[in-house]
């Protein structure tokens, strides 16, 4: 099986990290996951020793019905380049909380590039 792997280059802002949420229901179907009842996301990125490059900055849900969560890169998000981890938490009205993905990280890959800026 291979491995999802989301590249950027180094000091690039965009393409945003978009995430789009299944539900896999109890006869197999996969449908979009509700985002109803969030009221809030965040990202953390750390690299492979633990070290946080990004703590629990906002990220955004631009689909509800959707299930879609996405973080916008900021300059010095990318300043770095190397392998790292990422993980989205979805903050929930009653107090509850759920990290995206629930198994393993998402695996964030920032190359070097060519242009010095």
């Amino acid at each position: 099986m291979a491995e999802n792997i989301f590249i950027i280059k180094r000091n690039d802002t965009l393409p945003a990290l978009q995430i789009c949420l299944i539900d896999r229901g109890c006869l197999g179907g996969k449908e979009p996951y509700s985002l109803s009842g969030v009221t809030g996301v965040t990202f953390t990125m750390a690299n492979n020793c633990g070290d946080y490059k990004i703590f629990a900055k906002t990220a955004q849900i631009t689909s509800y019905s959707a299930g879609t969560i996405q973080y916008n890169w900021e300059a010095v998000d990318t300043n770095e380049s190397g392998d790292f981890l990422g993980e989205f938490q979805l903050s929930y009205s009653d107090g509850n909380r759920m990290s995206v993905p629930q198994s393993g990280q998402i695996n964030i890959k920032i190359n070097k590039d060519v242009n010095p800026y």
